[in-house]
């Protein structure tokens, strides 16, 4: 019976997609009980409370401890990490642990990685404008590794450097690999612990806190999928190494071309900006006394988006927030048969959750803490 390694399990992403390979009736899944790696011992206990006999909680370090990831991965037919894409070392270790049973003569293991489309934006801002592309996981499979190396050799960037190093050592060591590389992901997860997407409720917060929207540009765009599509996908993808006779080799991307592109719709930043300002006019929090009387999307200094939504990192918040980054997915529904349903009824709605979410203290800010900010 395969092995199916798991990290991320306590976030947002991670602790989605472990609560839908438990809860799935597919027949490969079943049986399988899912080892997860988990650093703080009172979540492990309430995951393996919640779970049962269905995980296995394993205690590490994090992605740092790089020796520890390559003998724990080496035990493993199948690991799924949805953790931090941003430490290149980690991520890589798990591909050199997957080598060893390569090399041992055991049936090909497989990785399934996590990282995002800001690995192929472009800063307008601050530097000389690039051509802007539309990326297309099928047309373009040969060309967008070879894209993002000469964008990080350039400049490095740890989600990138981090995909590239995945992506490389897989195809150097026979290890099958693929990167899910996404877009804006929305939508409350399923998970335990953290079920809080980043980017609109990041911007709600904003909104809520000044009384009006922002933008760094008027061209800056995210494509996206929903938490649950996404999670979906990556069921996709073990129950087909699971389920095919090939195990997904020579069937599924991999290495060098091994990027998919889980891609559910368009927005430009602006428009998340003018959404969360209508939900908020629309039920009353918008406007207050210091803040505009009308809708306003302001056009704000990239330091500024960068010390309130990135921790300061300019670059992160240029390429997320200002960049360009329209990827196309072809492969996830030609060769899997994914076929997103939280379209747009679902994205308008995320808009109001997430206002109600912030008026029920159940995200990284109170709005009360909102208010205050404003008043100062």
């Amino acid at each position: 019976m395969s092995k199916i390694l798991l990290t991320g399990a306590t976030g947002y992403v991670g602790g989605t997609v472990l609560t839908q390979l438990v809860s799935s009736s597919a027949p490969s899944l079943k049986p399988l009980t899912i080892d997860v790696l988990v650093r703080d011992a009172v979540k492990a206990a309430k995951l393996k409370e919640t779970y049962g006999d269905r995980i296995n909680t394993i205690a590490w370090n994090g992605l740092d401890d790089t020796t520890s990831i390559e003998e724990t991965a080496a035990n493993y037919d199948i690991v799924v990490n949805t953790g931090s894409g941003f430490i290149p070392e980690g991520a890589v270790a798990f591909v050199n642990g997957l080598a060893r049973r390569v090399k041992a003569g055991n049936p090909v293991p497989w990785l399934l990685h996590i990282s995002g489309c800001s690995n192929l934006a472009d800063r307008p801002l601050t530097q000389p404008p690039t051509p802007v592309r539309e990326w297309n996981d099928e047309k373009d499979a040969s060309e967008i590794l070879e894209h993002m190396k000469v964008l990080d050799e350039a400049e490095p960037y740890g989600q990138r450097t981090a995909e590239i190093g995945v992506l490389e050592a897989a195809a150097a060591s026979g290890v099958q690999a693929i990167s899910v590389n996404t877009p804006l992901i929305f939508g409350e997860g399923t998970g335990l612990f953290n079920q809080q997407a980043l980017v609109i409720p990041l911007i709600t917060m904003y909104v809520i806190q000044h009384g009006y929207g922002w933008k760094l540009n008027e061209t800056a765009n995210f494509d996206r999928v929903h938490v649950l599509d996404l999670a979906d996908l990556f069921l996709l993808l073990v129950r087909t190494i699971l389920e095919r006779e090939d195990r997904g080799v020579g069937y599924l991307p991999s290495g060098k071309r091994g990027v998919i592109f889980p891609t559910a719709g368009r927005v430009l930043i602006k428009d998340i900006n003018q959404k969360c300002l209508d939900v908020a006019f629309a039920d009353g929090t918008l406007p207050r006394e210091n803040t505009p009387k009308t809708k306003e999307i302001r056009l704000v200094p990239l330091e500024e988006i960068a010390n309130k939504l990135t921790a300061g990192r300019s670059d992160v918040a240029e390429r997320g927030w200002g960049g360009h980054k329209a990827t196309t997915g072809v492969l996830a529904s030609k060769l899997l048969g994914w076929k997103p349903t939280r379209l747009e009824e679902a994205w308008e709605k995320d808009f109001v959750d997430e206002l109600k979410a912030l008026k029920e203290d159940r995200r990284m800010i109170t709005l009360a803490n909102c208010i205050a900010h404003s008043e100062k």
